[in-house]
């Protein structure tokens, strides 16, 4: 999941492929900010409460990950492109 702000403001939540948002309408004249927060994937969440103290878990689920099945690749793993 990424949420993409153009000078502070949100513009998109993006959680599916093809993950592009048109940012024209919150682009100004002169100099801009583009920020993209990436979170982590809900398997890696999983793996990780798994590992934690019941009382400490955000998640719950009838069947997932083991505490030690390792993550998985997650983050900004390409190219933030801007077309114009």
């Amino acid at each position: 999941i990424a949420v993409v702000k153009v000078n502070g403001e949100e513009v998109a939540t993006l959680w599916y492929p093809p993950y592009k948002v048109d940012i024209s309408d919150y682009i100004k004249n002169g100099e801009n900010t583009l920020t993209v927060e990436v979170t982590s994937t809900w398997y890696n969440r999983l793996v990780y409460d798994a590992g934690r103290p019941e009382a400490e878990r955000k998640t719950w689920t009838l069947e997932g990950p083991a505490a030690n099945a390792g993550y998985h690749h997650s983050g900004l793993m390409g190219d933030v492109i801007i077309k114009y």
